[in-house]
C-alpha cells in the first residue's frame, strides 16, 4: 500500500500537467473558432458586396436598355485619323461615293469618339432629319466595296462601314446577337431605327431582339 502511495504525488502532477494541457488546448481551439467565426463574417460580407456589386451592373445596364438610342444618328468607323481633318468634307466625300448627296445644313454635329477596345475613332454624325440618316445609311451599305481610298485617303483600302449609332449596352447585345445567329445558322442580322431585327431565312418573318431574354428567340427557334 506504501508502495502505492508513493507514486501517487507524480500521478497527481501529471493528471495536473494534463488538464493544464487540455486548458491550453481548449483556449487555443477556442481563439481558432473565434478566428474562424471573424473569417466567415468577413467571407459572407465579401460576398454581400460582390452581390451588391452585381446587383448595380445589372442596373447600370438596365437603365442603358432603357435609354432610347438617338434614332439621328450615325456611326462611321474605318476613317484614318488625319492631323487638322475636316469631318464635313469626309462625310460629303462618302454621300458622293454612295451616290447619295444631300445638304450640309442636314447635319446638326459631328465628332470623333473613341471605340472600346480599340485605338481606332469612329466618326459620330447627328443628322437633323431623321429620313436623311436612313437613306444615307442604306446608300453606304448598298455600296460594299466602300473602303477609306474611296474618300480621299490614297492607297488605304481599310473598310468604311456606316451604321446606326448605338449605346454600349446595345452593342454588347448586338455581338451576342451575331454570336447567337452564327451559331443557329441565321440568315439575317441588322439594325434600323435603332431597333436589332433578326431573320432565320427568307421565308421566316424578321422580328427585333431588345433586350437579352429576347436571345431566347434565336435560341429556340
Amino acid at each position: 500500500m506504501r508502495r502505492q502511495l508513493i507514486g501517487l504525488p507524480t500521478l497527481i502532477e501529471d493528471v495536473k500537467s494534463i488538464k493544464d494541457e487540455l486548458k491550453d488546448l481548449k483556449s487555443s481551439c477556442d481563439f481558432m473558432n473565434g478566428r474562424l467565426d471573424d473569417f466567415t463574417t468577413r467571407v459572407a460580407d465579401m460576398e454581400n458586396r460582390v452581390i451588391g456589386m452585381e446587383q448595380f451592373q445589372d442596373t447600370v445596364a438596365s437603365l442603358e436598355m432603357s435609354k432610347e438610342p438617338d434614332l439621328n444618328n450615325v456611326e462611321i468607323k474605318g476613317i484614318p485619323l488625319k492631323k487638322d481633318e475636316n469631318l464635313f468634307s469626309i462625310v460629303e466625300a462618302i454621300s458622293k461615293a454612295t451616290s447619295y448627296s444631300f445638304p450640309e445644313a442636314q447635319i446638326n454635329y459631328l465628332h470623333r469618339v473613341p471605340l472600346h477596345g480599340s485605338k481606332e475613332k469612329a466618326i459620330v454624325v447627328s443628322f437633323i432629319n431623321r429620313y436623311i440618316k436612313e437613306e444615307f445609311v442604306a446608300s453606304a451599305r448598298a455600296c460594299k466595296t466602300l473602303s477609306a481610298a474611296d474618300v480621299g485617303f490614297s492607297g488605304v483600302s481599310q473598310r468604311i462601314s456606316v451604321n446606326d449609332h448605338l449605346n454600349l449596352a446595345y452593342k454588347n447585345l448586338l455581338n451576342k446577337v451575331k454570336a447567337l445567329v452564327k451559331e443557329r445558322k441565321f440568315s439575317y442580322v441588322w439594325v434600323k431605327y435603332g431597333k436589332i431585327h433578326v431573320r432565320k431565312n427568307d421565308s421566316a418573318p424578321a422580328f427585333i431582339v431588345g433586350r437579352e431574354a429576347d436571345l431566347n428567340k434565336i435560341a429556340y427557334t
